[in-house]
């Protein structure tokens, strides 16, 4: 009985280990889908987009009211410290005191102005013990206090300005990376393919060299063929074994790099279908130009760094001119020796402080500040110049290339079937002794050449195909924008 039990287990354990080994099938079209959920990539490019959405949120928040407690309950000391008479004298006395506050305030960030505008409230204790033990109260129940720091310059008019810019350049940068995520895939997805098709052609030449080594080595015992013939066959038996170590190596590095990138299980198997379905069509270059001006993320980054120059350019012009800084409080206060009193006939409590700040003698630092943000617009506008430049030449590059991939694709189709044609006739000729070794190795080499230049070439259309995409952030195919999928954000 327990020998039976064992037996079964062991059968079922062996299935199991069998039926996990079974390579599981994948088209391009899944491995897209995959990378652009669970990569690592993918999930790099979310977080960067998910920072940028909160830095955003952040500064929405800063114009909104703000309520604060604050305070120290209680601040206690004892100890001697020198105090000043009324008479002028100093003199060494002994304090034995506690105070405790409570502060309570409501700010609000005024865009307009580029000021902040507090109403608060506050009450201070303090209890003094020893000789001369008494409690004091100070209430301030209403205070309307306004803060500026340059009358000349207004922070938060330029961040309105920028911050929405680098929410919206995120958000198309986001785009962008699932692009670059494809093209990645792609690279990946055709290296294993690659080297797949070599370990094939690599395993199938040793099988027929192998063969036509033993009818050469036959050829040879009835002195049909010399002794160089067997020696060359025999050399190209030993290259096509370490051609077949190495595809074998290529093919196991190639896979797993394939697996970590769409972080599937380690020890998953996967046979990929080779994505030959193709769809040629032309591409506009003005078209292509146009789509990447309203879509990349080149052009609102352009926009926030113009905005950013012009920014820092008034900035120095504010501080390297005369300063005005504000502060204006209004309120009412009280105080007693017990809290009723405190907040019995109120005291008007205001005050007005405007500071000035008039630069006379620098000896030039604040004129060659001016001139320094001033110089650095210019730069600025150069090298977004420069930049646009480069982005549209690289367009007018890529879609030059990707009208002439159909072409291409049909060269590489033909030649691929023609040397497959004309392998299968070498082979025979060999065989029937009308054909040298060397004319035969040489077909086979063109055959695998032509396989090998028909799979890159096969990369180079979807590595165009995606290419084109990240460049315009357009479907051509689909004849539509590419917008952010839910199923990619989660």
């Amino acid at each position: 009985m327990r020998i039976s039990v064992f037996l079964v287990l062991s059968v079922c354990f062996f299935c199991f280990k069998v039926f996990s080994q079974v390579p599981k099938k994948m088209s391009l079209s899944d491995a897209l889908k995959l990378a652009k959920v669970q990569s690592l990539d993918q999930k790099i490019a979310y977080n960067i987009s998910q920072s940028a959405y909160w830095i955003y949120q952040s500064y929405k928040a800063g114009f909104l009211p703000k309520l604060s407690l604050s305070g120290n309950l209680p601040d206690y000391y004892r100890s001697i410290n020198p105090i000043t008479l009324p008479d002028g004298q100093n003199q060494f006395i002994g304090q034995n005191v506690s105070n405790a506050s409570l502060y309570l305030n409501l700010t609000q960030n005024i865009p307009a102005t580029g000021g902040t505008l507090s109403i608060g409230s506050s009450l201070l204790r303090i209890d003094n013990f020893g000789n001369f033990r008494n409690t004091n109260y100070t209430a301030v129940p209403i205070t309307l206090n306004y803060n500026q720091q340059n009358l000349f310059y207004n922070d938060f008019k330029w961040q309105r300005k920028i911050q929405p810019l680098k929410l919206k350049e995120e958000q198309r940068g986001y785009l962008e990376n699932m692009e670059n995520i494809s093209i990645t895939t792609v690279n990946y997805y055709f290296t294993m393919l690659m080297a797949n098709i070599q370990l094939s052609l690599d395993q199938q030449n040793l099988k027929n060299i192998d063969t036509l080594v033993k009818i050469t080595k036959a050829r040879f015992e009835i002195g049909t063929v010399q002794l160089n013939d067997v020696l060359q066959s025999e050399v190209s038996l030993l290259k096509a074994k370490r051609s077949l170590y190495n595809s074998t190596l290529g093919l196991s590095s190639a896979t797993q790099n394939l697996i970590r990138y769409l972080d599937l299980a380690k020890g998953d198997s996967l046979e990929l279908i080779l994505p030959d379905t193709l769809s040629f069509f032309d591409i506009s270059k003005d078209l292509a130009l146009a789509k990447a001006k309203q879509n990349r993320k080149f052009v609102i980054e352009f926009q926030r760094r113009r905005l950013e120059a012009e920014q820092n350019e008034h900035r120095t012009r504010a501080e390297s001119s005369p300063v005005i800084n504000l502060r204006l409080n209004i309120g009412f206060t009280q105080t007693g020796n017990d809290l009723g009193k405190s907040y019995n006939d109120l005291l008007r409590n205001q005050a007005l402080t405007a500071s000035i700040y008039v630069p006379i003698l620098d000896w030039g630092v604040n004129r060659s500040n001016k001139r320094r943000a001033e110089a650095n617009i210019q730069l600025e506008n150069n090298n977004i110049a420069q930049q646009e430049l480069l982005i549209e030449q690289e367009i007018d590059y890529q879609i030059g290339r990707w009208n002439t991939q159909k072409a291409q694709m049909k060269i590489a189709v033909e030649t691929k079937e023609l040397s497959l044609k004309r392998y299968g006739i070498a082979k025979q000729k060999y065989a029937l002794g009308t054909l040298s070794f060397t004319d035969f190795n040489n077909a086979q080499l063109d055959k695998d050449r032509a396989m090998t230049d028909y799979i890159s070439m096969l990369q180079n259309y979807w590595s165009l195909y995606f290419l084109i995409r990240r460049l315009t952030l357009y479907d051509f195919e689909k004849q539509k924008n590419i917008v952010i999928l839910q199923s990619t954000v989660n």
